[in-house]
């Protein structure tokens, strides 16, 4: 074994990686860029849920109301806000409160008449994990106020007995889940962000390093000798690969709901219809991409910045109302953002064209926005 020899290729090694520019951002900058970008979604996001409260009204409400504000935990813990029986559901479509806790509207009057009024929980339900620490906070809540209650009342309506403060004074009833239920999963609320991501990664490293090796395999070259137009190139190659893609992302759809048989509401044609749109961006991205790397390794180097960015800031493990305020803004440049509300939109929720078309239209401007780029790098390819 001879040192030298080795030591000869190490510096050949070197020297290669030192040359390529592309290498050594995948080695010292990207890293550091996404470390940085994980670092400031960890240490400034917090998870804090709202609930929403309808209070009772009318005689003898004060009371209890009292007894609801004393059982509520800091708003460091639980974000609370006050509102109408008639806008519970209203207020949980719009993202504005994770759940909601009513108490009837003649609560007091029910108790004073020796009834048992019914207190219920309404979940927005879409995440399972969300809606399960939400019914223990709000089912903790009611039943403070039970409690609290119970220790109020005055020494003659107990006539000298000790309080039973197991035996709520109301009645709690079963929850209500506005979108889902108890039979919903953590998998259920995944399973969209799945098709979204995979649909995304596998089409895009499918069409960059494909693209790359007709260009690498001089395949380009003798096309161009054959009848075909510059702009037939083009077109073929876009719609062959998109064709492909589309065929992959249909079976990563079909085998999430029918083989894996996750949950979902709404309509497959809608969820297929945002997964075809996502396609094309990729497909295109794919193409655009490729054009700026001479191996299949420098294309690799692109997938930690284009898919790790998205992974953090699209909103599949924090809410993008929670991300720091630095970084929000980002996230709607990115395509798996709209991608992702909308999959769950769709599947989660059962929403259908006219809840979503905003998404839709972010996702049809970010392909068109693609198809233009990658045309024109194809025809400078070809020119």
């Amino acid at each position: 074994m001879s040192l030298a020899r080795i030591f000869s290729l190490a510096q050949r090694i070197m020297r290669q990686i030192i040359r390529d520019r592309r290498t050594l951002a995948l080695i010292f900058v990207i890293p550091i860029v996404l470390m940085t970008l994980l670092y400031l979604v960890l240490s400034n996001t917090t998870t804090v849920y709202t609930l929403a409260l309808v209070r009772p009204e009318g005689v003898g409400s004060e009371r209890i109301n009292t007894l609801i504000d004393q059982a509520l935990p800091g708003n460091d813990k639980l974000k609370t806000r006050s509102i109408a029986a008639n806008q519970v559901d209203s207020i949980l479509k719009n993202g504005d409160a994770d759940a909601a806790l009513v108490f009837p509207s003649d609560f007091m009057d029910q108790f004073t008449r020796g009834q048992k009024p019914s207190v219920q929980v309404v979940l927005e339900g879409s995440d399972p994990n969300v809606a399960s620490v939400m019914r223990q906070q709000a089912e903790g809540i009611a039943r403070q106020v039970g409690i609290l209650l119970t220790l109020s009342r005055p020494a003659s309506d107990v006539q000298g007995q000790l309080p039973d403060l197991k035996q709520l004074p109301f009645t709690l009833a079963e929850p209500r889940y506005l979108y889902g239920g108890s039979d919903y999963t953590s998998t259920d609320a995944l399973a969209p962000v799945f098709i979204g991501i995979f649909s995304f990664f596998f089409v895009f490293l499918l069409t960059s390093v494909s693209f790359l090796r007709e260009r690498s395999q001089g395949t380009i070259e003798r096309v161009l000798v054959s009848p075909l137009k510059r702009a037939e190139l083009v077109t073929g190659y876009i719609c062959g690969f998109t064709l492909f893609a589309l065929v992959q992302a249909l079976v990563i759809l079909l085998f999430v709901v029918f083989v894996l048989r996750v949950h979902y509401s709404g309509n497959l044609a809608l969820v297929f219809l945002v997964s075809l749109l996502l396609t094309i961006g990729s497909v295109n991205l794919g193409i655009f991409l490729s054009t700026f790397a001479r191996n299949e390794f420098q294309v690799v180097q692109f997938i930690p910045l284009i898919l790790g960015v998205q992974i953090f800031l699209s909103g599949i493990f924090w809410p993008i109302k929670q991300l720091p305020a630095l970084l929000q803004p980002f996230t709607y440049l990115l395509p798996l953002t709209y991608a992702n509300d909308a999959l769950r939109s769709v599947m989660l929720k059962g929403m259908g064209f006219t809840q979503i078309w905003q998404q839709l239209g972010a996702l049809l401007v970010f392909a068109l926005l693609m198809v233009g780029l990658s045309a024109l790098t194809m025809r400078r390819e070809v020119a």
